[in-house]
């Protein structure tokens, strides 16, 4: 079974790239679930919790709710969208490894995988369940979201160095310090990243 980080988020897309997202970016109870073009939208990105039994909740960055099938069906052709985390067989998947790092998304109340209505990959394709059978309708490809660089951007730098400027008097000075990527062979290197560590911990993200 493929490695998973509950603190982490993952896109899941399929043979075609695109990947699941909650539709028009909605909160609501009941929004569809889908298949779009992959605009790393929070929409679009997934966390699996832990649901016991080696299963897992799936929830939705953007609205905190997770993958449900309706009415809580179990046949094949129920359709997948959005709800309200709840202790329900239906809210509940197992992460079934196949090939080429893919996987099979099965619900734990069905026993059915998570499957592509009439076999549709274009944006908007709805999901649904279905009995497990060979085709890369049901093949899912779980990846992890990169998430931003902690350091500044360069335009929240700039806004913090004139926020000091301004402070500054018309005849005084400002002296900075650089501790930008220190060469490998500077001798102090190691006694700089200790005083940063302990004195200064802002100073790394500088």
């Amino acid at each position: 079974m493929q490695n998973i980080n509950e603190e982490k988020f993952y896109s899941i897309s399929a043979a075609n790239g695109k990947v699941i997202e909650v539709a028009g970016e909605d909160s609501a109870n009941g929004a569809a679930v889908q298949l779009r073009t992959n605009e790393q939208k929070p929409s679009q990105q997934w966390k699996f919790q832990e649901a016991g039994d080696n299963s897992y909740r799936i929830l939705n960055r953007l609205s905190e709710k997770v993958l449900d099938l309706i009415s809580g069906g179990t046949t094949d052709g129920t359709w997948v969208h959005q709800w309200e985390a709840a202790p329900a067989d239906t809210q509940k998947w197992l992460i079934v490894s196949t090939t080429d790092h893919k996987n099979k998304l099965v619900s734990r109340a069905a026993g059915k995988c998570l499957d592509l209505v009439d076999m549709n990959t274009e944006d908007g394709a709805r999901l649904q369940i279905w009995a497990d059978v060979a085709g890369d309708n049901q093949q899912w490809t779980i990846v992890e979201v990169a998430e931003e660089s902690d350091e500044k951007p360069e335009e929240k730098k700039k806004q913090v160095v004139d926020r000091m400027l301004e402070t500054v008097k018309p005849d005084g000075k400002l002296v900075f310090v650089d501790y930008h990527r220190r060469s490998h062979w500077q001798p102090i290197g190691w006694i700089l990243r200790w005083v940063n560590a302990k004195l200064e911990p802002f100073a790394e993200a500088l």
